[in-house]
């Protein structure tokens, strides 16, 4: 862990996730994000991929397959909010949406 909340893969958990996420997409993946989801009772995660051409890759069916290989590299994040994964770094990161300055009632 370089900082706090986010988490680094090691060259060799790097190169897994790659080769996984490639053979499960069909493509070279440069980023994924994990978000949870609750389902009837339950939680679900789903993934949204992007490729090298910074153009998401279409999942479907095999959305719960990248969440879950990405889930299984990093057991101590923070799985209750959404996670990006750099696939070159290996850095994971917890995906926090700012609201804009001028909806906070700040000059933009």
């Amino acid at each position: 862990m370089t900082k706090t909340g986010v988490k680094t893969a090691g060259k060799l958990t790097r190169d897994r996730l790659y080769c996984k996420l490639t053979a499960i997409t069909g493509r070279a993946v440069s980023e994924v994000r994990v978000t949870p989801a609750l389902y009837g009772d339950g939680s679900v995660w789903c993934a949204m991929a992007i490729g090298c051409d910074l153009r998401e890759i279409p999942l479907p069916s095999k959305s719960h397959e990248v969440a879950a290989v990405i889930r299984a590299a990093f057991p101590g994040a923070n799985w209750a909010r959404a996670q990006d994964y750099d696939v070159t770094t290996g850095a994971l990161v917890e995906h926090i949406v700012r609201m804009p300055a001028c909806l906070g009632g700040e000059d933009q």
